[in-house]
């Protein structure tokens, strides 16, 4: 008995040993993990955590070193380092990150002066829960400790006055082991809070004054992090150090002649209905895991339970009035903790390791996971759940790792995905992973000894194998080939040995053989001869030609051919040499520099094509050793010398109504100006009247029974149109063939096959002929009628297709001809500028100007508007035209043989009216019955057709009438129809007497009339006799040489604005009394609509003068702009003078080389003058260095009047 006695007592004693020497273990953890932990306050959202932790981790920045987790609750976060001295440094310093200034402080540690009794039965009193607590912690609750139930009962916080004597842990046990009414309890320990209740305060008082307040040395002298008002006179104080709340709560305090009311603030005591708003002090003061855990809580309006003494046992409340209490909340019964493992590496070899399937079974109410960014730990004890992140935390902690250094190929072989893949599987069971920086890998494993044991794994699995290789093979090596083939090969990497003729490959072992084998097949399968095709653009073979033919030339073992394509080189030869020679011309071709450069000058293409341009660019090749390619530059000459003819070629054959209707002139001239363009609108029904005629024959020759309703045919004119007079229908329905009126046909029920109807629609005419007896059979006419027919059988919209087809390509050949893009190859980028610049010169030299005045440029028919597009498209010149005047542009050659078409055209049709004249003033007519029968005019769009005909002399016209071959004899003034064989005589005939030919009257003439910003001033207004009177009133001399033909008013709103603001600033700082002043300014006529539209830009005035200055001229008196030098007359004898406002400000005298109006010498500050004249006294005219200080106000046309 003795012995077991003493047995049992050996066995008590090393049994509480134990425990007692594990319980100082995890209080030393404990203890060594609060030194280790530090909190940051206030951190802004948009600072990310990965941030946060590099400037940790680095020991320069933040005087820290190695993190092992980092956790945001709410704004603060939550550090942990992995040692204390590391901790201690950071906290000693003074951090600011993205401009903003860090808070840091220890994690707040466990308060011993309180205890937290938790899973109370809601229905069991206070007295009940007094009497149980002085039962296991042995204090009296009168003197020794103060409670404070939460709303809901289940908790209870414990105030202690003194420290406990007990241990913690064994008091935890005793408290887990008793019950309290039926109800398993817990007790826990509760961190020391940042924070006080203050109540009893006054609705006065703000955030700020109570932030003073207590940062007074009055209230203790604490930092204060934030002041957080609640409701019924409350408020939340936050401090930056935790010590601070016992200094504070050791005063008695009073504020504007109200004493507080003081206590440390708990929000897990916070009822659901008392909440304060988030700050970020919430996470403080709270009940947490011990660690890094805040428990959550639901925002609501405060309301303060009041500390509950036992009123039965006569205990009195120590620390609270009945109006403030501490703040609590609701307690969530999961207890969840989280630790993060930022490194891959550390969260790779976790997630191979065992330790959290056996944390998990070791404790089977707890749920340990691993996410992509940490550890989650939940599970229904607050100090089990910490236990078991202390355990995961120094798994992280005691990881080792190794470091060996291989050669690059191995170093390479390693990298590869599918050999890490194959070696981490083989590493798992250790475990361990490695990773490559540069050629050094490093093994990381559970222990030092396990990194060292999977380092020897990896050297177990690298192999080394030596295959031979000839050394004229050697150069495959750097081929796409031998790359595409490696890629091929399964965990394998190969290069030639540095001693040569060998290849060094690296493998894993067990497949030395079968890759061996590969690298030995593909060295088997290498030609001797090999061809590589080099692309390149054919300008940049042309320029390796040019300037790299020594380079191709010394080539001397390979064959080089340039592609039949023009775009490469074929390159053959021995299979080394052709793959340095590719290498050699691809890095050739890299260099070389490329720009296009596209020059837009009149006529710029064919000038660039023709022999001096071809010379210059031959020039520039050689001197700046480029090569320009003119792939991209297209002109071709115009053959046909003729413009007038050639104009006439283009115009397409139209079908036109024979016979003018009542309102055909009016419709002509309201619709279409020119008149012609009436007839496009028609759509010919050749066609399909002769498939109705074919129809009819053919139902003649396969008689159907006709139906009750047929139509008459006798009623159904096949050929006229219906809206046409009587009398022409009645000549058209007497033009017909007998044999065509079928008047005694059957309207058929079926028709021929559609397809033949087009097939044979095409040769009705020569049927028609064929079946007359009493018509000729000239051979030619039924030729020429066919072909007509044919040409008829394409619809008037195809026609007028063809016409704009016409058109297009002419403008764009125009558009091509002025257009050059070239591409310039050079070695060096400065060569490209020289050329540039060079070509630029070469082309500017070579432009000029001249003007044809006519008066036939004022009103152009389609068909002069026509010759002159194609002069412009045949000599690859520029021509604009502003009212007589015709502006050619371009090279000085081009532009001379222009001038001469030009005029050669405007003499040739200068008896040419437009279409709309011709059909007011020109009428053609035939005759039924000869020409003593009645007259019938031909239809507005003919008219026009054959008036242009006869101007340009044809003798002798095709024509369609509708859709009926015709053609017309100016010579014998005869029209013939070419199916019927008829002929009938034709006139031409004046409208009046009238010479049409002399000018027009002045006033129907105006510059500006398509211009919307301009209105002419009625003649009869104040304000034409105004601007009139003003203008003769300064024409001295001249007044009587004067004759005003129109004056137009210009309402241009945009250089209206800026005129205006122009005149407030020139207003505001000019010493003269008259800023603004009306003046003269005499132009040509092709300047003035670019005024009229851009005002007075010095681009193209101030040519005729620049005595006092390089500006826009002004004159004071008319006289001197109605001069022929300012304004000179047009081929109508017309002057254009501006009526302009001008701001003339402060002015001094001009001299020729001012660009821009001088400084004013008696000025202290640099400051201009507005303008300049020729002299100070009297000025008689005006310069102007800026725009918009002139506006166009009136523009007067007159002219001399001589005699």
């Amino acid at each position: 008995m003795i012995d077991r006695n003493r047995m049992s007592e050996l066995d008590s004693s090393n049994t509480t040993a134990a425990v007692a020497s594990q319980c100082s273990c995890f209080r030393m953890a404990e203890n060594s993990l609060e030194e280790r932990s530090l909190e940051i306050l206030n951190l802004p959202e948009d600072l990310e955590e990965d941030l946060l932790s590099l400037y940790f981790d680095n020991k320069r920045r933040s005087g820290g070193g190695n993190l092992v987790s980092l956790e945001r609750q709410g704004k603060n976060v939550l550090v942990v380092f992995e040692d204390a001295e590391t901790a201690a440094r950071v906290i000693s310093k003074t951090h600011v990150l993205q401009n903003t200034k860090l808070t840091v402080r220890r994690k707040p540690p466990k308060d011993p002066g309180k205890l937290l009794l938790k899973g109370l039965n809601p229905q069991t009193s206070l007295d009940h829960v007094e009497l149980y607590l002085e039962n296991v912690i042995e204090m009296e609750c009168e003197t020794d400790f103060v409670m404070y139930p939460s709303p809901n009962k289940d908790m209870v916080l414990v105030h202690l006055k003194t420290p406990l004597d007990k241990d913690f842990q064994t008091l935890k046990d005793e408290v887990s082991k008793k019950a309290l009414n039926g109800a398993t309890v817990t007790l826990e320990q509760v961190e020391s809070t940042d924070s006080i209740l203050v109540a009893n305060l006054s609705p006065t008082l703000k955030e700020d004054m109570l932030e003073l307040y207590f940062g007074s040395s009055r209230a203790g002298g604490a930092d204060v992090l934030a002041v957080t008002m609640l409701a019924n006179g409350r408020a939340k104080v936050s401090f930056k150090d935790v010590k601070s709340v016992d200094c504070v709560l050791q005063k008695s305090h009073n504020l504007d002649g109200t004493d507080l009311v003081v206590e440390p603030y708990f929000d897990f005591l916070l009822a659901e209905d008392d909440q304060p708003p988030v700050s970020t002090q919430d996470t403080q003061g709270s009940l947490t895991d011990g660690m890094n855990q805040t428990q959550t809580v639901s925002p609501q309006s405060p309301t303060v339970s009041i500390p509950v003494p036992s009123t039965s046992l006569g205990h009195n409340a120590a620390l609270t009035d009945n109006s403030t209490n501490l703040a609590n909340t609701t307690i969530q019964k999961e207890c969840v903790s989280f630790v993060s493992v930022p490194d891959a590496t550390k969260h790779h070899l976790l997630s191979l390791s065992s330790l959290l399937e056996k944390l998990k079974k070791d404790h089977p109410k707890f749920d340990v996971s691993l996410a992509k960014d940490g550890v989650h730990i939940k599970g229904p004890d607050q100090i089990e759940v910490e236990r078991l992140k202390n355990e995961i935390l120094q798994f992280l902690t005691d990881v080792a790792q190794d470091r060996v250094t291989y050669d690059k190929l191995k170093a390479e072989f390693l990298r590869r995905e599918d050999v890490k893949n194959k070696l981490n599987l083989s590493l798992k069971s250790i475990p361990s992973t490695y990773s490559l920086s540069g050629c050094t890998v490093t093994v990381t494993s559970l222990s030092r000894s396990a990194a060292k044991q999977a380092q020897e794994l990896i050297k177990s699995q690298i192999s080394e194998i030596t295959v031979p290789i000839a050394k004229e093979c050697e150069s495959v090596l750097s081929s796409t080939e031998w790359t595409d083939f490696l890629g091929s090969l399964n965990f394998c990497c190969a290069k030639l040995s540095d001693a040569g003729e060998a290849i060094t490959a690296v493998t894993l072992t067990g497949m030395e053989k079968d890759n061996q084998e590969k690298i030995v097949a593909f060295l088997s399968t290498i030609p001797q001869q090999k061809e590589t095709v080099l692309s390149m653009e054919p300008g940049m073979l042309r320029f390796l030609q040019l300037h790299h033919q020594d380079l191709l030339a010394d080539m001397g073992e390979v064959i080089l051919f340039p592609l039949d394509s023009g775009d490469g080189l074929s390159i053959q030869g021995d299979w080394s040499v052709c793959q340095s020679a590719a290498e050699l011309l691809s890095a050739i071709i890299g260099s070389v520099f490329t720009k296009t450069i596209v020059v837009t000058q009149p006529g710029i293409s064919r000038f660039l094509l023709e022999e001096e341009g071809v010379s210059i660019l031959a020039e520039m090749t050689a001197k700046f050793e480029v090569y320009i390619d003119m792939a991209k530059v297209h002109w071709e000459p115009l053959e046909d010398d003729d413009i007038l003819e050639l104009a006439w070629k283009m115009t397409t054959c139209q079908n036109f109504q024979r016979s003018s209707s009542a309102n055909s002139i009016q419709d002509f001239t309201s619709v279409v100006p020119n008149g012609r363009d009436s007839t496009d609108a028609r759509t010919s029904a050749r066609i399909e009247e002769a498939k109705k005629m074919l129809a009819v024959i053919g139902s003649d020759l396969n008689p159907q029974p006709s139906s009750v309703g047929a139509t008459d045919i006798e009623t159904v004119d096949l050929y006229s149109d219906q809206s046409q007079e009587t009398s022409a229908v009645a000549e058209e329905e007497a033009d017909q063939p007998r044999s065509l009126q079928a008047s005694d046909l059957q309207s058929p029920s079926t028709s021929l096959n559609p397809c033949d109807l087009d097939d044979d629609a095409s040769l009705l005419l020569a049927i028609q002929m064929s079946m007359e007896d009493n018509r000729r059979s000239d051979t030619q006419d039924i030729q020429k009628a066919l072909e007509l027919s044919k040409k008829d059988s394409m619809p008037n919209m195809e026609n007028s297709q063809l016409e704009r087809a016409y058109e297009m390509s002419l403008q764009d050949a125009i558009m091509s001809a002025n257009k050059a893009e070239i591409c310039v190859f050079a070695n060096y980028n400065h060569d490209l500028v020289r050329v540039d610049i060079a070509l630029g010169k070469k082309v500017g030299l070579r432009q000029c100007e001249e003007k044809v005045e006519n008066k036939s440029l004022r009103k152009l028919s389609s068909h002069q508007k026509r010759c002159i597009e194609l002069i412009k498209r045949k000599h690859a010149v520029e021509i604009s035209i502003q009212g007589t005047t015709a502006v050619l542009s371009g090279f000085k050659e081009y532009v001379s043989e222009a001038v001469i078409d030009l005029k050669n055209v405007l003499r040739r049709t200068e008896n040419m009216m437009t279409d709309a004249e011709i059909v007011k003033s020109i009428q053609w007519v035939w005759y039924d019955q000869g020409s003593s029968s009645k007259a019938i005019p031909y239809s507005p769009d003919a008219t026009v057709f054959i008036e242009n005909a006869w101007k340009m002399k044809q003798k002798k016209i095709d024509i369609l009438f509708n859709n009926q071959p015709y053609s017309l004899d100016f010579e014998k003034m005869e029209e013939h129809s070419l199916a019927s064989g008829k002929s009938v005589p034709i006139k031409r005939k004046m409208m009046s007497t009238e010479d049409l030919y002399t000018d027009a009257a002045d006033d129907d003439y105006s510059l500006l009339s398509s211009m919307p910003e301009v209105c002419p001033v009625d003649v009869d207004s104040d304000e034409f006799q105004n601007v009139v009177k003003d203008f003769y009133d300064t024409l001295q001399d001249n007044h009587n040489k004067i004759k005003i033909i129109k004056v137009d008013k210009l309402m241009n709103k945009l250089l209206h604005d800026q005129y205006r603001l122009k005149k407030v600033s020139i207003g505001q700082c000019s010493s003269e009394s008259q800023v603004e002043r009306t003046l003269y300014h005499g132009t040509s006529e092709t300047s003035v609509k670019e005024i009229c539209i851009h005002g007075f830009n010095r681009s193209f005035c101030g040519k005729n003068a620049t005595v006092y200055g390089q500006g826009v001229y002004f004159a004071v008196n008319a006289a001197l702009s109605v001069s022929d030098t300012y304004s000179p007359p047009n081929a109508d004898g017309h002057k254009f003078i501006f009526v302009a406002r001008v701001l003339t400000g402060d002015f001094t005298v001009g001299k020729y080389d001012y660009k821009t109006a001088p400084l004013k010498e008696s000025s202290d500050i640099p400051v201009r003058y507005h303008s300049v004249a020729d002299q100070i006294g009297s000025p008689t005219l005006f310069v102007i260095f800026n725009d918009t200080q002139a506006y166009p106000e009136y523009l007067i046309t007159c002219k001399k009047i001589y005699g």
